[in-house]
């Protein structure tokens, strides 16, 4: 959906010049403006600027995934001249809805402002400039993730999906409760590079909220990222499970945390089963490595299944959650046809959207597991004609919305929080429940 763009504003701001171009892949030397682009976000989140072939590996990875760059920059300055002091870059990747379904999202990444020039409304500036353009372009859906919980919501992105940090106690007789079966097999980390790929899309087709990957993890997970120690290994450890009939299902990678650390533990880098059994085959591994005490793992689900794993769920401690995926509708009637339903009902939401993308009173009506939607707020006749008069059940915010849209947040618990007024007793509580998955939401990849 996406197109090559060239573009050029003046005056975006006072003094300031908005710059907006496609990632072409070549090396730095080639293209100036990429390389300056990606050191100005570099030293947005403090990250180590990268140099000669670890940054042109970086132009090519974003390349791959058709990333556009939008910078604003001083007036009258050249992007192959000078760092940007705004930066924003969006790509297309599918979002999964349930039962196999996905819409197109608007990805956001790389979202930074120099210190310098804050409070003059760089970001807003990028922002509606972008999801304008994502507008125009069809896409039904904006996702992001991000560094700080207060920024986002302002443009109407509310977040749809947690993750959490956990370490569970490998220690004595750490046992499984449920059946093990196949076989795990160790590998060199490079034979992902194909692998990988294809044992992630089947598990993303199944796991509501889950986005495409970015082309960083073909390095990610291969162990050969440029930046770290040339390309030549940081000592990523891969193992594959194989069901009984010799069939890939799914992998792990991990890293020793060293014999400096008071415990033995291995640390998961990436972890994709697109079967139960897989999953539990991969625990019952982890669990039982040799001379470890220990497996921590910085991007666990909230759905407590790790736990349901162990026949002692006490070994399994959380130490630290985090939001993941934020979303931000903007086509009501696209987004909300574009998942699956388990239940049939009617629903009239109001929705309010300070950049009106969103807003509207919509008529939600699912019947068969298919929605339909409409405006149920129309005029009728000639401009003079007052609007029909329509009840809605539930008043939210586009955030909200947003929010509750795949199903892993409660409608319900947002009425409680005060975040949805209930026009109708029981309205929020029928959101909740239309919403809900067969399987629990989760986004198994940042960006």
């Amino acid at each position: 959906m996406m197109r090559p763009t060239e573009e050029f504003t003046a005056g975006i701001l006072p003094g300031l010049d908005l710059y907006r171009f496609r990632s072409s892949g070549r090396p730095a030397v080639e293209d100036p403006r990429a390389a300056r682009m990606t050191a100005a976000v570099e030293r947005g989140f403090y990250e180590a600027v990268p140099t000669g072939a670890a940054l042109d590996q970086v132009l090519d990875l974003d390349a791959q995934d058709r990333r556009t760059y939008v910078g604003v920059y001083e007036a009258g300055v050249a992007p192959e001249d000078a760092e940007p002091v705004g930066t924003f870059a969006s790509f297309s990747k599918h979002l999964q809805t349930g039962a196999g379904r996905e819409v197109e999202g608007f990805l956001i990444s790389d979202v930074t402002v120099r210190s310098t020039h804050r409070r003059r409304g760089i970001l807003r500036a990028m922002m509606r400039a972008e999801l304008d353009r994502a507008a125009s372009a069809g896409f039904p859906v904006a996702a992001l993730s991000a560094s700080e919980a207060t920024i986002y919501r302002r443009f109407g992105f509310g977040v749809a999906t947690t993750r959490r940090t956990v370490e569970v106690d490998s220690g004595g007789e750490a046992a499984l409760a449920g059946p093990v079966s196949g076989s795990m097999r160790l590998i060199d980390p490079k034979d992902l590079r194909d692998l990988g790929p294809v044992l992630y899309d089947r598990a993303h087709r199944q796991s509501p909220g889950a986005v495409g990957r970015t082309a960083a993890y073909s390095v990610i997970e291969t162990d050969t990222w440029m930046s770290k120690n040339d390309g030549k290994g940081t000592g990523v450890i891969a193992a594959v499970h194989y069901d009984d009939g010799g069939t890939p299902r799914g992998y792990v990678t991990y890293t020793f945390t060293g014999w400096d650390q008071k415990i033995p533990a291995v640390k998961i880098g990436v972890l994709v089963a697109s079967t139960a059994a897989s999953y539990r085959a991969i625990w019952d591994y982890l669990l039982h490595l040799d001379l470890i005490r220990k497996v921590e793992w910085g991007f666990a689900s909230d759905d407590r299944l790790i736990e349901n794993l162990l026949v002692d769920p006490r070994r399994v401690k959380t130490t630290g959650h985090a939001d993941q995926l934020w979303l931000r509708i903007l086509d009501v009637p696209a987004c909300l046809t574009g998942r699956p339903y388990h239940r049939d009902g009617e629903l009239v939401l109001e929705v309010t959207d300070p950049l009106g993308y969103a807003a509207g009173v919509w008529r939600l009506t699912v019947e068969g597991g298919a929605a339909d939607v409409v405006r149920a707020a129309v005029r009728v006749g000639d401009a003079e004609t007052e609007p029909q008069t329509v009840t809605a059940d539930l008043t939210l915010e586009v955030a909200d919305l947003s929010s509750v849209y795949l199903g892993g947040v409660s409608a319900e618990v947002l009425r409680q929080a005060g975040r949805i007024t209930e026009h109708r007793a029981g309205s929020a509580a029928e959101l909740t429940a239309l919403l809900a998955q067969d399987r629990p939401v989760f986004c198994m990849t940042g960006f």
